[in-house]
This record gives C-alpha cells, structure tokens and sequence, in this order.
C-alpha cells in the first residue's frame, strides 16, 4: 500500500487513492514538517519551532509527542512510509518521491538535463500537473509559510519553466 504525501495544494496523504484522516490542524503541520525533510531528521526542537514558533505553550514538547505517536497509528498501515525515532529527533521515513514537492522538484531537474525540447516539455507538464492550488493549503505556521514562499514553493513555481 504506498502512500502519497500531497504539499502542493491542500495537505493529503491517500493511501491506495483513499485520503487518511490526519486530525486537526496542528498535528497534519507535523506530518507537513516531517514531509518537507522526508528521510532526514528532524529535531524535537525543530518541530517544536516549525509547528507552535517562538512562542511554544509549555505543553509543546508532551502534546508533540502525541501527535507523532497518533501519525505513526495512521501511517501504521502505508507500506514503507512511517515516522521513526532518530538519534536526535524524527525521520519520515520511505520514498522522498512518495511527497509530491519532491517528485516536482526531480521533474524539474530532469527537464532541466533533458537531451531534448519534447523530453523536457514533458517532464516540465508532468511537474505543473503536481499543483494543485497554493502548497501547505490550510496550515498556517511561520516556517511553513517561509518555505511556501521559497523558490520551488510559491505559485511562480506552478508555472512551467521555459528550457
């Protein structure tokens, strides 16, 4: 059962084409957190930062906690993809491809080497297809918000590049 990580639009994970319920808003920024660095650590420290900002409750660190254990329940059943303890904090681990802003920023690099215009034009197409409305759609953190402004990640990044 292979998962799809879904940041380009409103943020998804489908297992087998289905949407998984990922709860509220704070615990799908987790997954989004952990998605963007897919298959690197990721601090508690920097989760903590990327999800709550500078001003953290004193609760951010056990309300953490639970969030990942409550993911790892849901992604329990997704194939390869899971969320593992590292030295030093928290990896998404599987296919970085399985999340859609790493499948498109592959595409583009592809296209970028392509041997040809038509070849190029193709992979370009397949990139632009990935979009589906304005990246991290409906989470709302400072850091999220840095990166969905990032080159690759703004709406520029919808258009397809000329070769």
């Amino acid at each position: 059962m292979p998962a799809e990580f879904k940041v380009l639009g409103t943020f998804e994970v489908c297992v087998d084409g289905r949407l998984v319920d990922l709860g509220q808003v704070r615990q799908r920024s987790v997954l989004v957190v952990l998605a963007i660095d897919a298959e690197r650590v990721v601090t508690v420290e920097q989760l903590v930062d990327r999800v709550w900002g500078e001003r953290p409750p004193a609760s951010a660190r056990s309300t953490l906690y639970s969030y990942l254990s409550r993911l790892r329940r849901v992604l329990a059943g997704c194939g390869h993809a899971g969320i593992v303890r590292r030295a030093g904090g928290y990896v998404l681990t599987g296919d970085p491809l399985a999340v859609d802003l790493h499948r498109y920023r592959h595409l583009v690099t592809q296209a970028r080497a392509a041997q040809n215009d038509a070849q190029a034009l193709s992979l370009y197409e397949q990139a632009r297809a990935l979009w589906r409305g304005e990246a991290f759609a409906g989470i709302d953190t400072f850091w999220i918000n840095r990166v969905r402004d990032a080159p690759g990640c703004s709406q520029a990044g919808r258009r397809t590049p000329s070769h």
